[in-house]
């Protein structure tokens, strides 16, 4: 008898594992697994899936842009009037989701990055640990023997409570945006590294101003014209 269930047991236990073969169970898992993974990082895409970053708008890109929605947003390759430029840029993406993707940008060969990032994190994540996301990715991009480029945050206006509920408190934001970009230029001076503060044109007293905002936080095409003449001399001093 006892022989007999066993053989039964070993017999089930076959089957089974025929059964998760053929349905792919354990591929199943894994993916949920690592799904969940990425849903820990807050990450409103799949890495692993997502085709955002297998799309070459350039053979040969001298340019990456890379952040969220105001990268997004910007027609880069007419405001610049080039076809070079890799726009990388996610909107409602933070910090750490930017981080890992940059696995994804490995081997592109680009001249020079401009790194824009980190109010997608606020008010929920504290600076220090924005700030640390820049310097990785910095520390990617100089790896890449490429040149980092830092885009300050750029303020908040009163009109972005009335699109975002998040965004009531704009003073709050905008004074942890104003401690974030003081350690990012100090970062970027003792470091040697070239940054462009947009605020010094688009904003007035630590405010976004209205005629370069849709929103109270995305870019009017004056904005992104703005944007472009700090860029610019920026490609010229670097011959690209």
């Amino acid at each position: 008898m006892k022989n007999a269930l066993k053989y039964i047991n070993i017999i089930t236990l076959i089957l089974l594992i025929l059964i998760a073969v053929e349905y792919d169970i354990p591929q199943k898992v894994y993916k949920k697994v690592f799904s969940e993974k990425k849903k820990s990082l807050d990450c409103n895409y799949s890495l692993d899936e997502f085709d955002f970053h297998f799309r070459a708008e350039s053979d040969s890109p001298k340019i990456i842009m890379l952040g969220n929605s105001l990268i997004r947003g910007g027609d880069w390759d007419s405001l610049l009037n080039r076809k070079d430029i890799l726009n990388r840029g996610i909107s409602g993406d933070r910090m750490g989701c930017i981080c890992e993707r940059l696995t994804y940008l490995s081997n592109k060969k680009a001249k020079i990055w401009f790194i824009e990032g980190g109010i997608n994190d606020l008010p929920a994540t504290k600076i220090d640990s924005i700030f640390n996301h820049y310097k990785t990715i910095v520390d990617f991009v100089k790896n890449e023997h490429a040149i980092p480029v830092i885009s300050l945050i750029v303020y908040i206006s009163p009109k972005a409570g009335e699109f975002y509920p998040a965004r009531t408190f704009y003073k709050q934001i905008n004074q942890s945006i104003k401690k974030l970009n003081q350690m990012l230029v100090q970062y970027a001076s003792e470091n040697k590294i070239d940054y462009i503060d947009l605020n010094s044109v688009v904003s007035k007293n630590d405010v976004l101003q209205d005629e370069y905002t849709t929103d109270g936080v995305h870019l009017t095409l004056e904005g992104y014209q703005k944007w472009t003449e700090l860029i610019n001399p920026l490609l010229i001093k670097n011959g690209i």
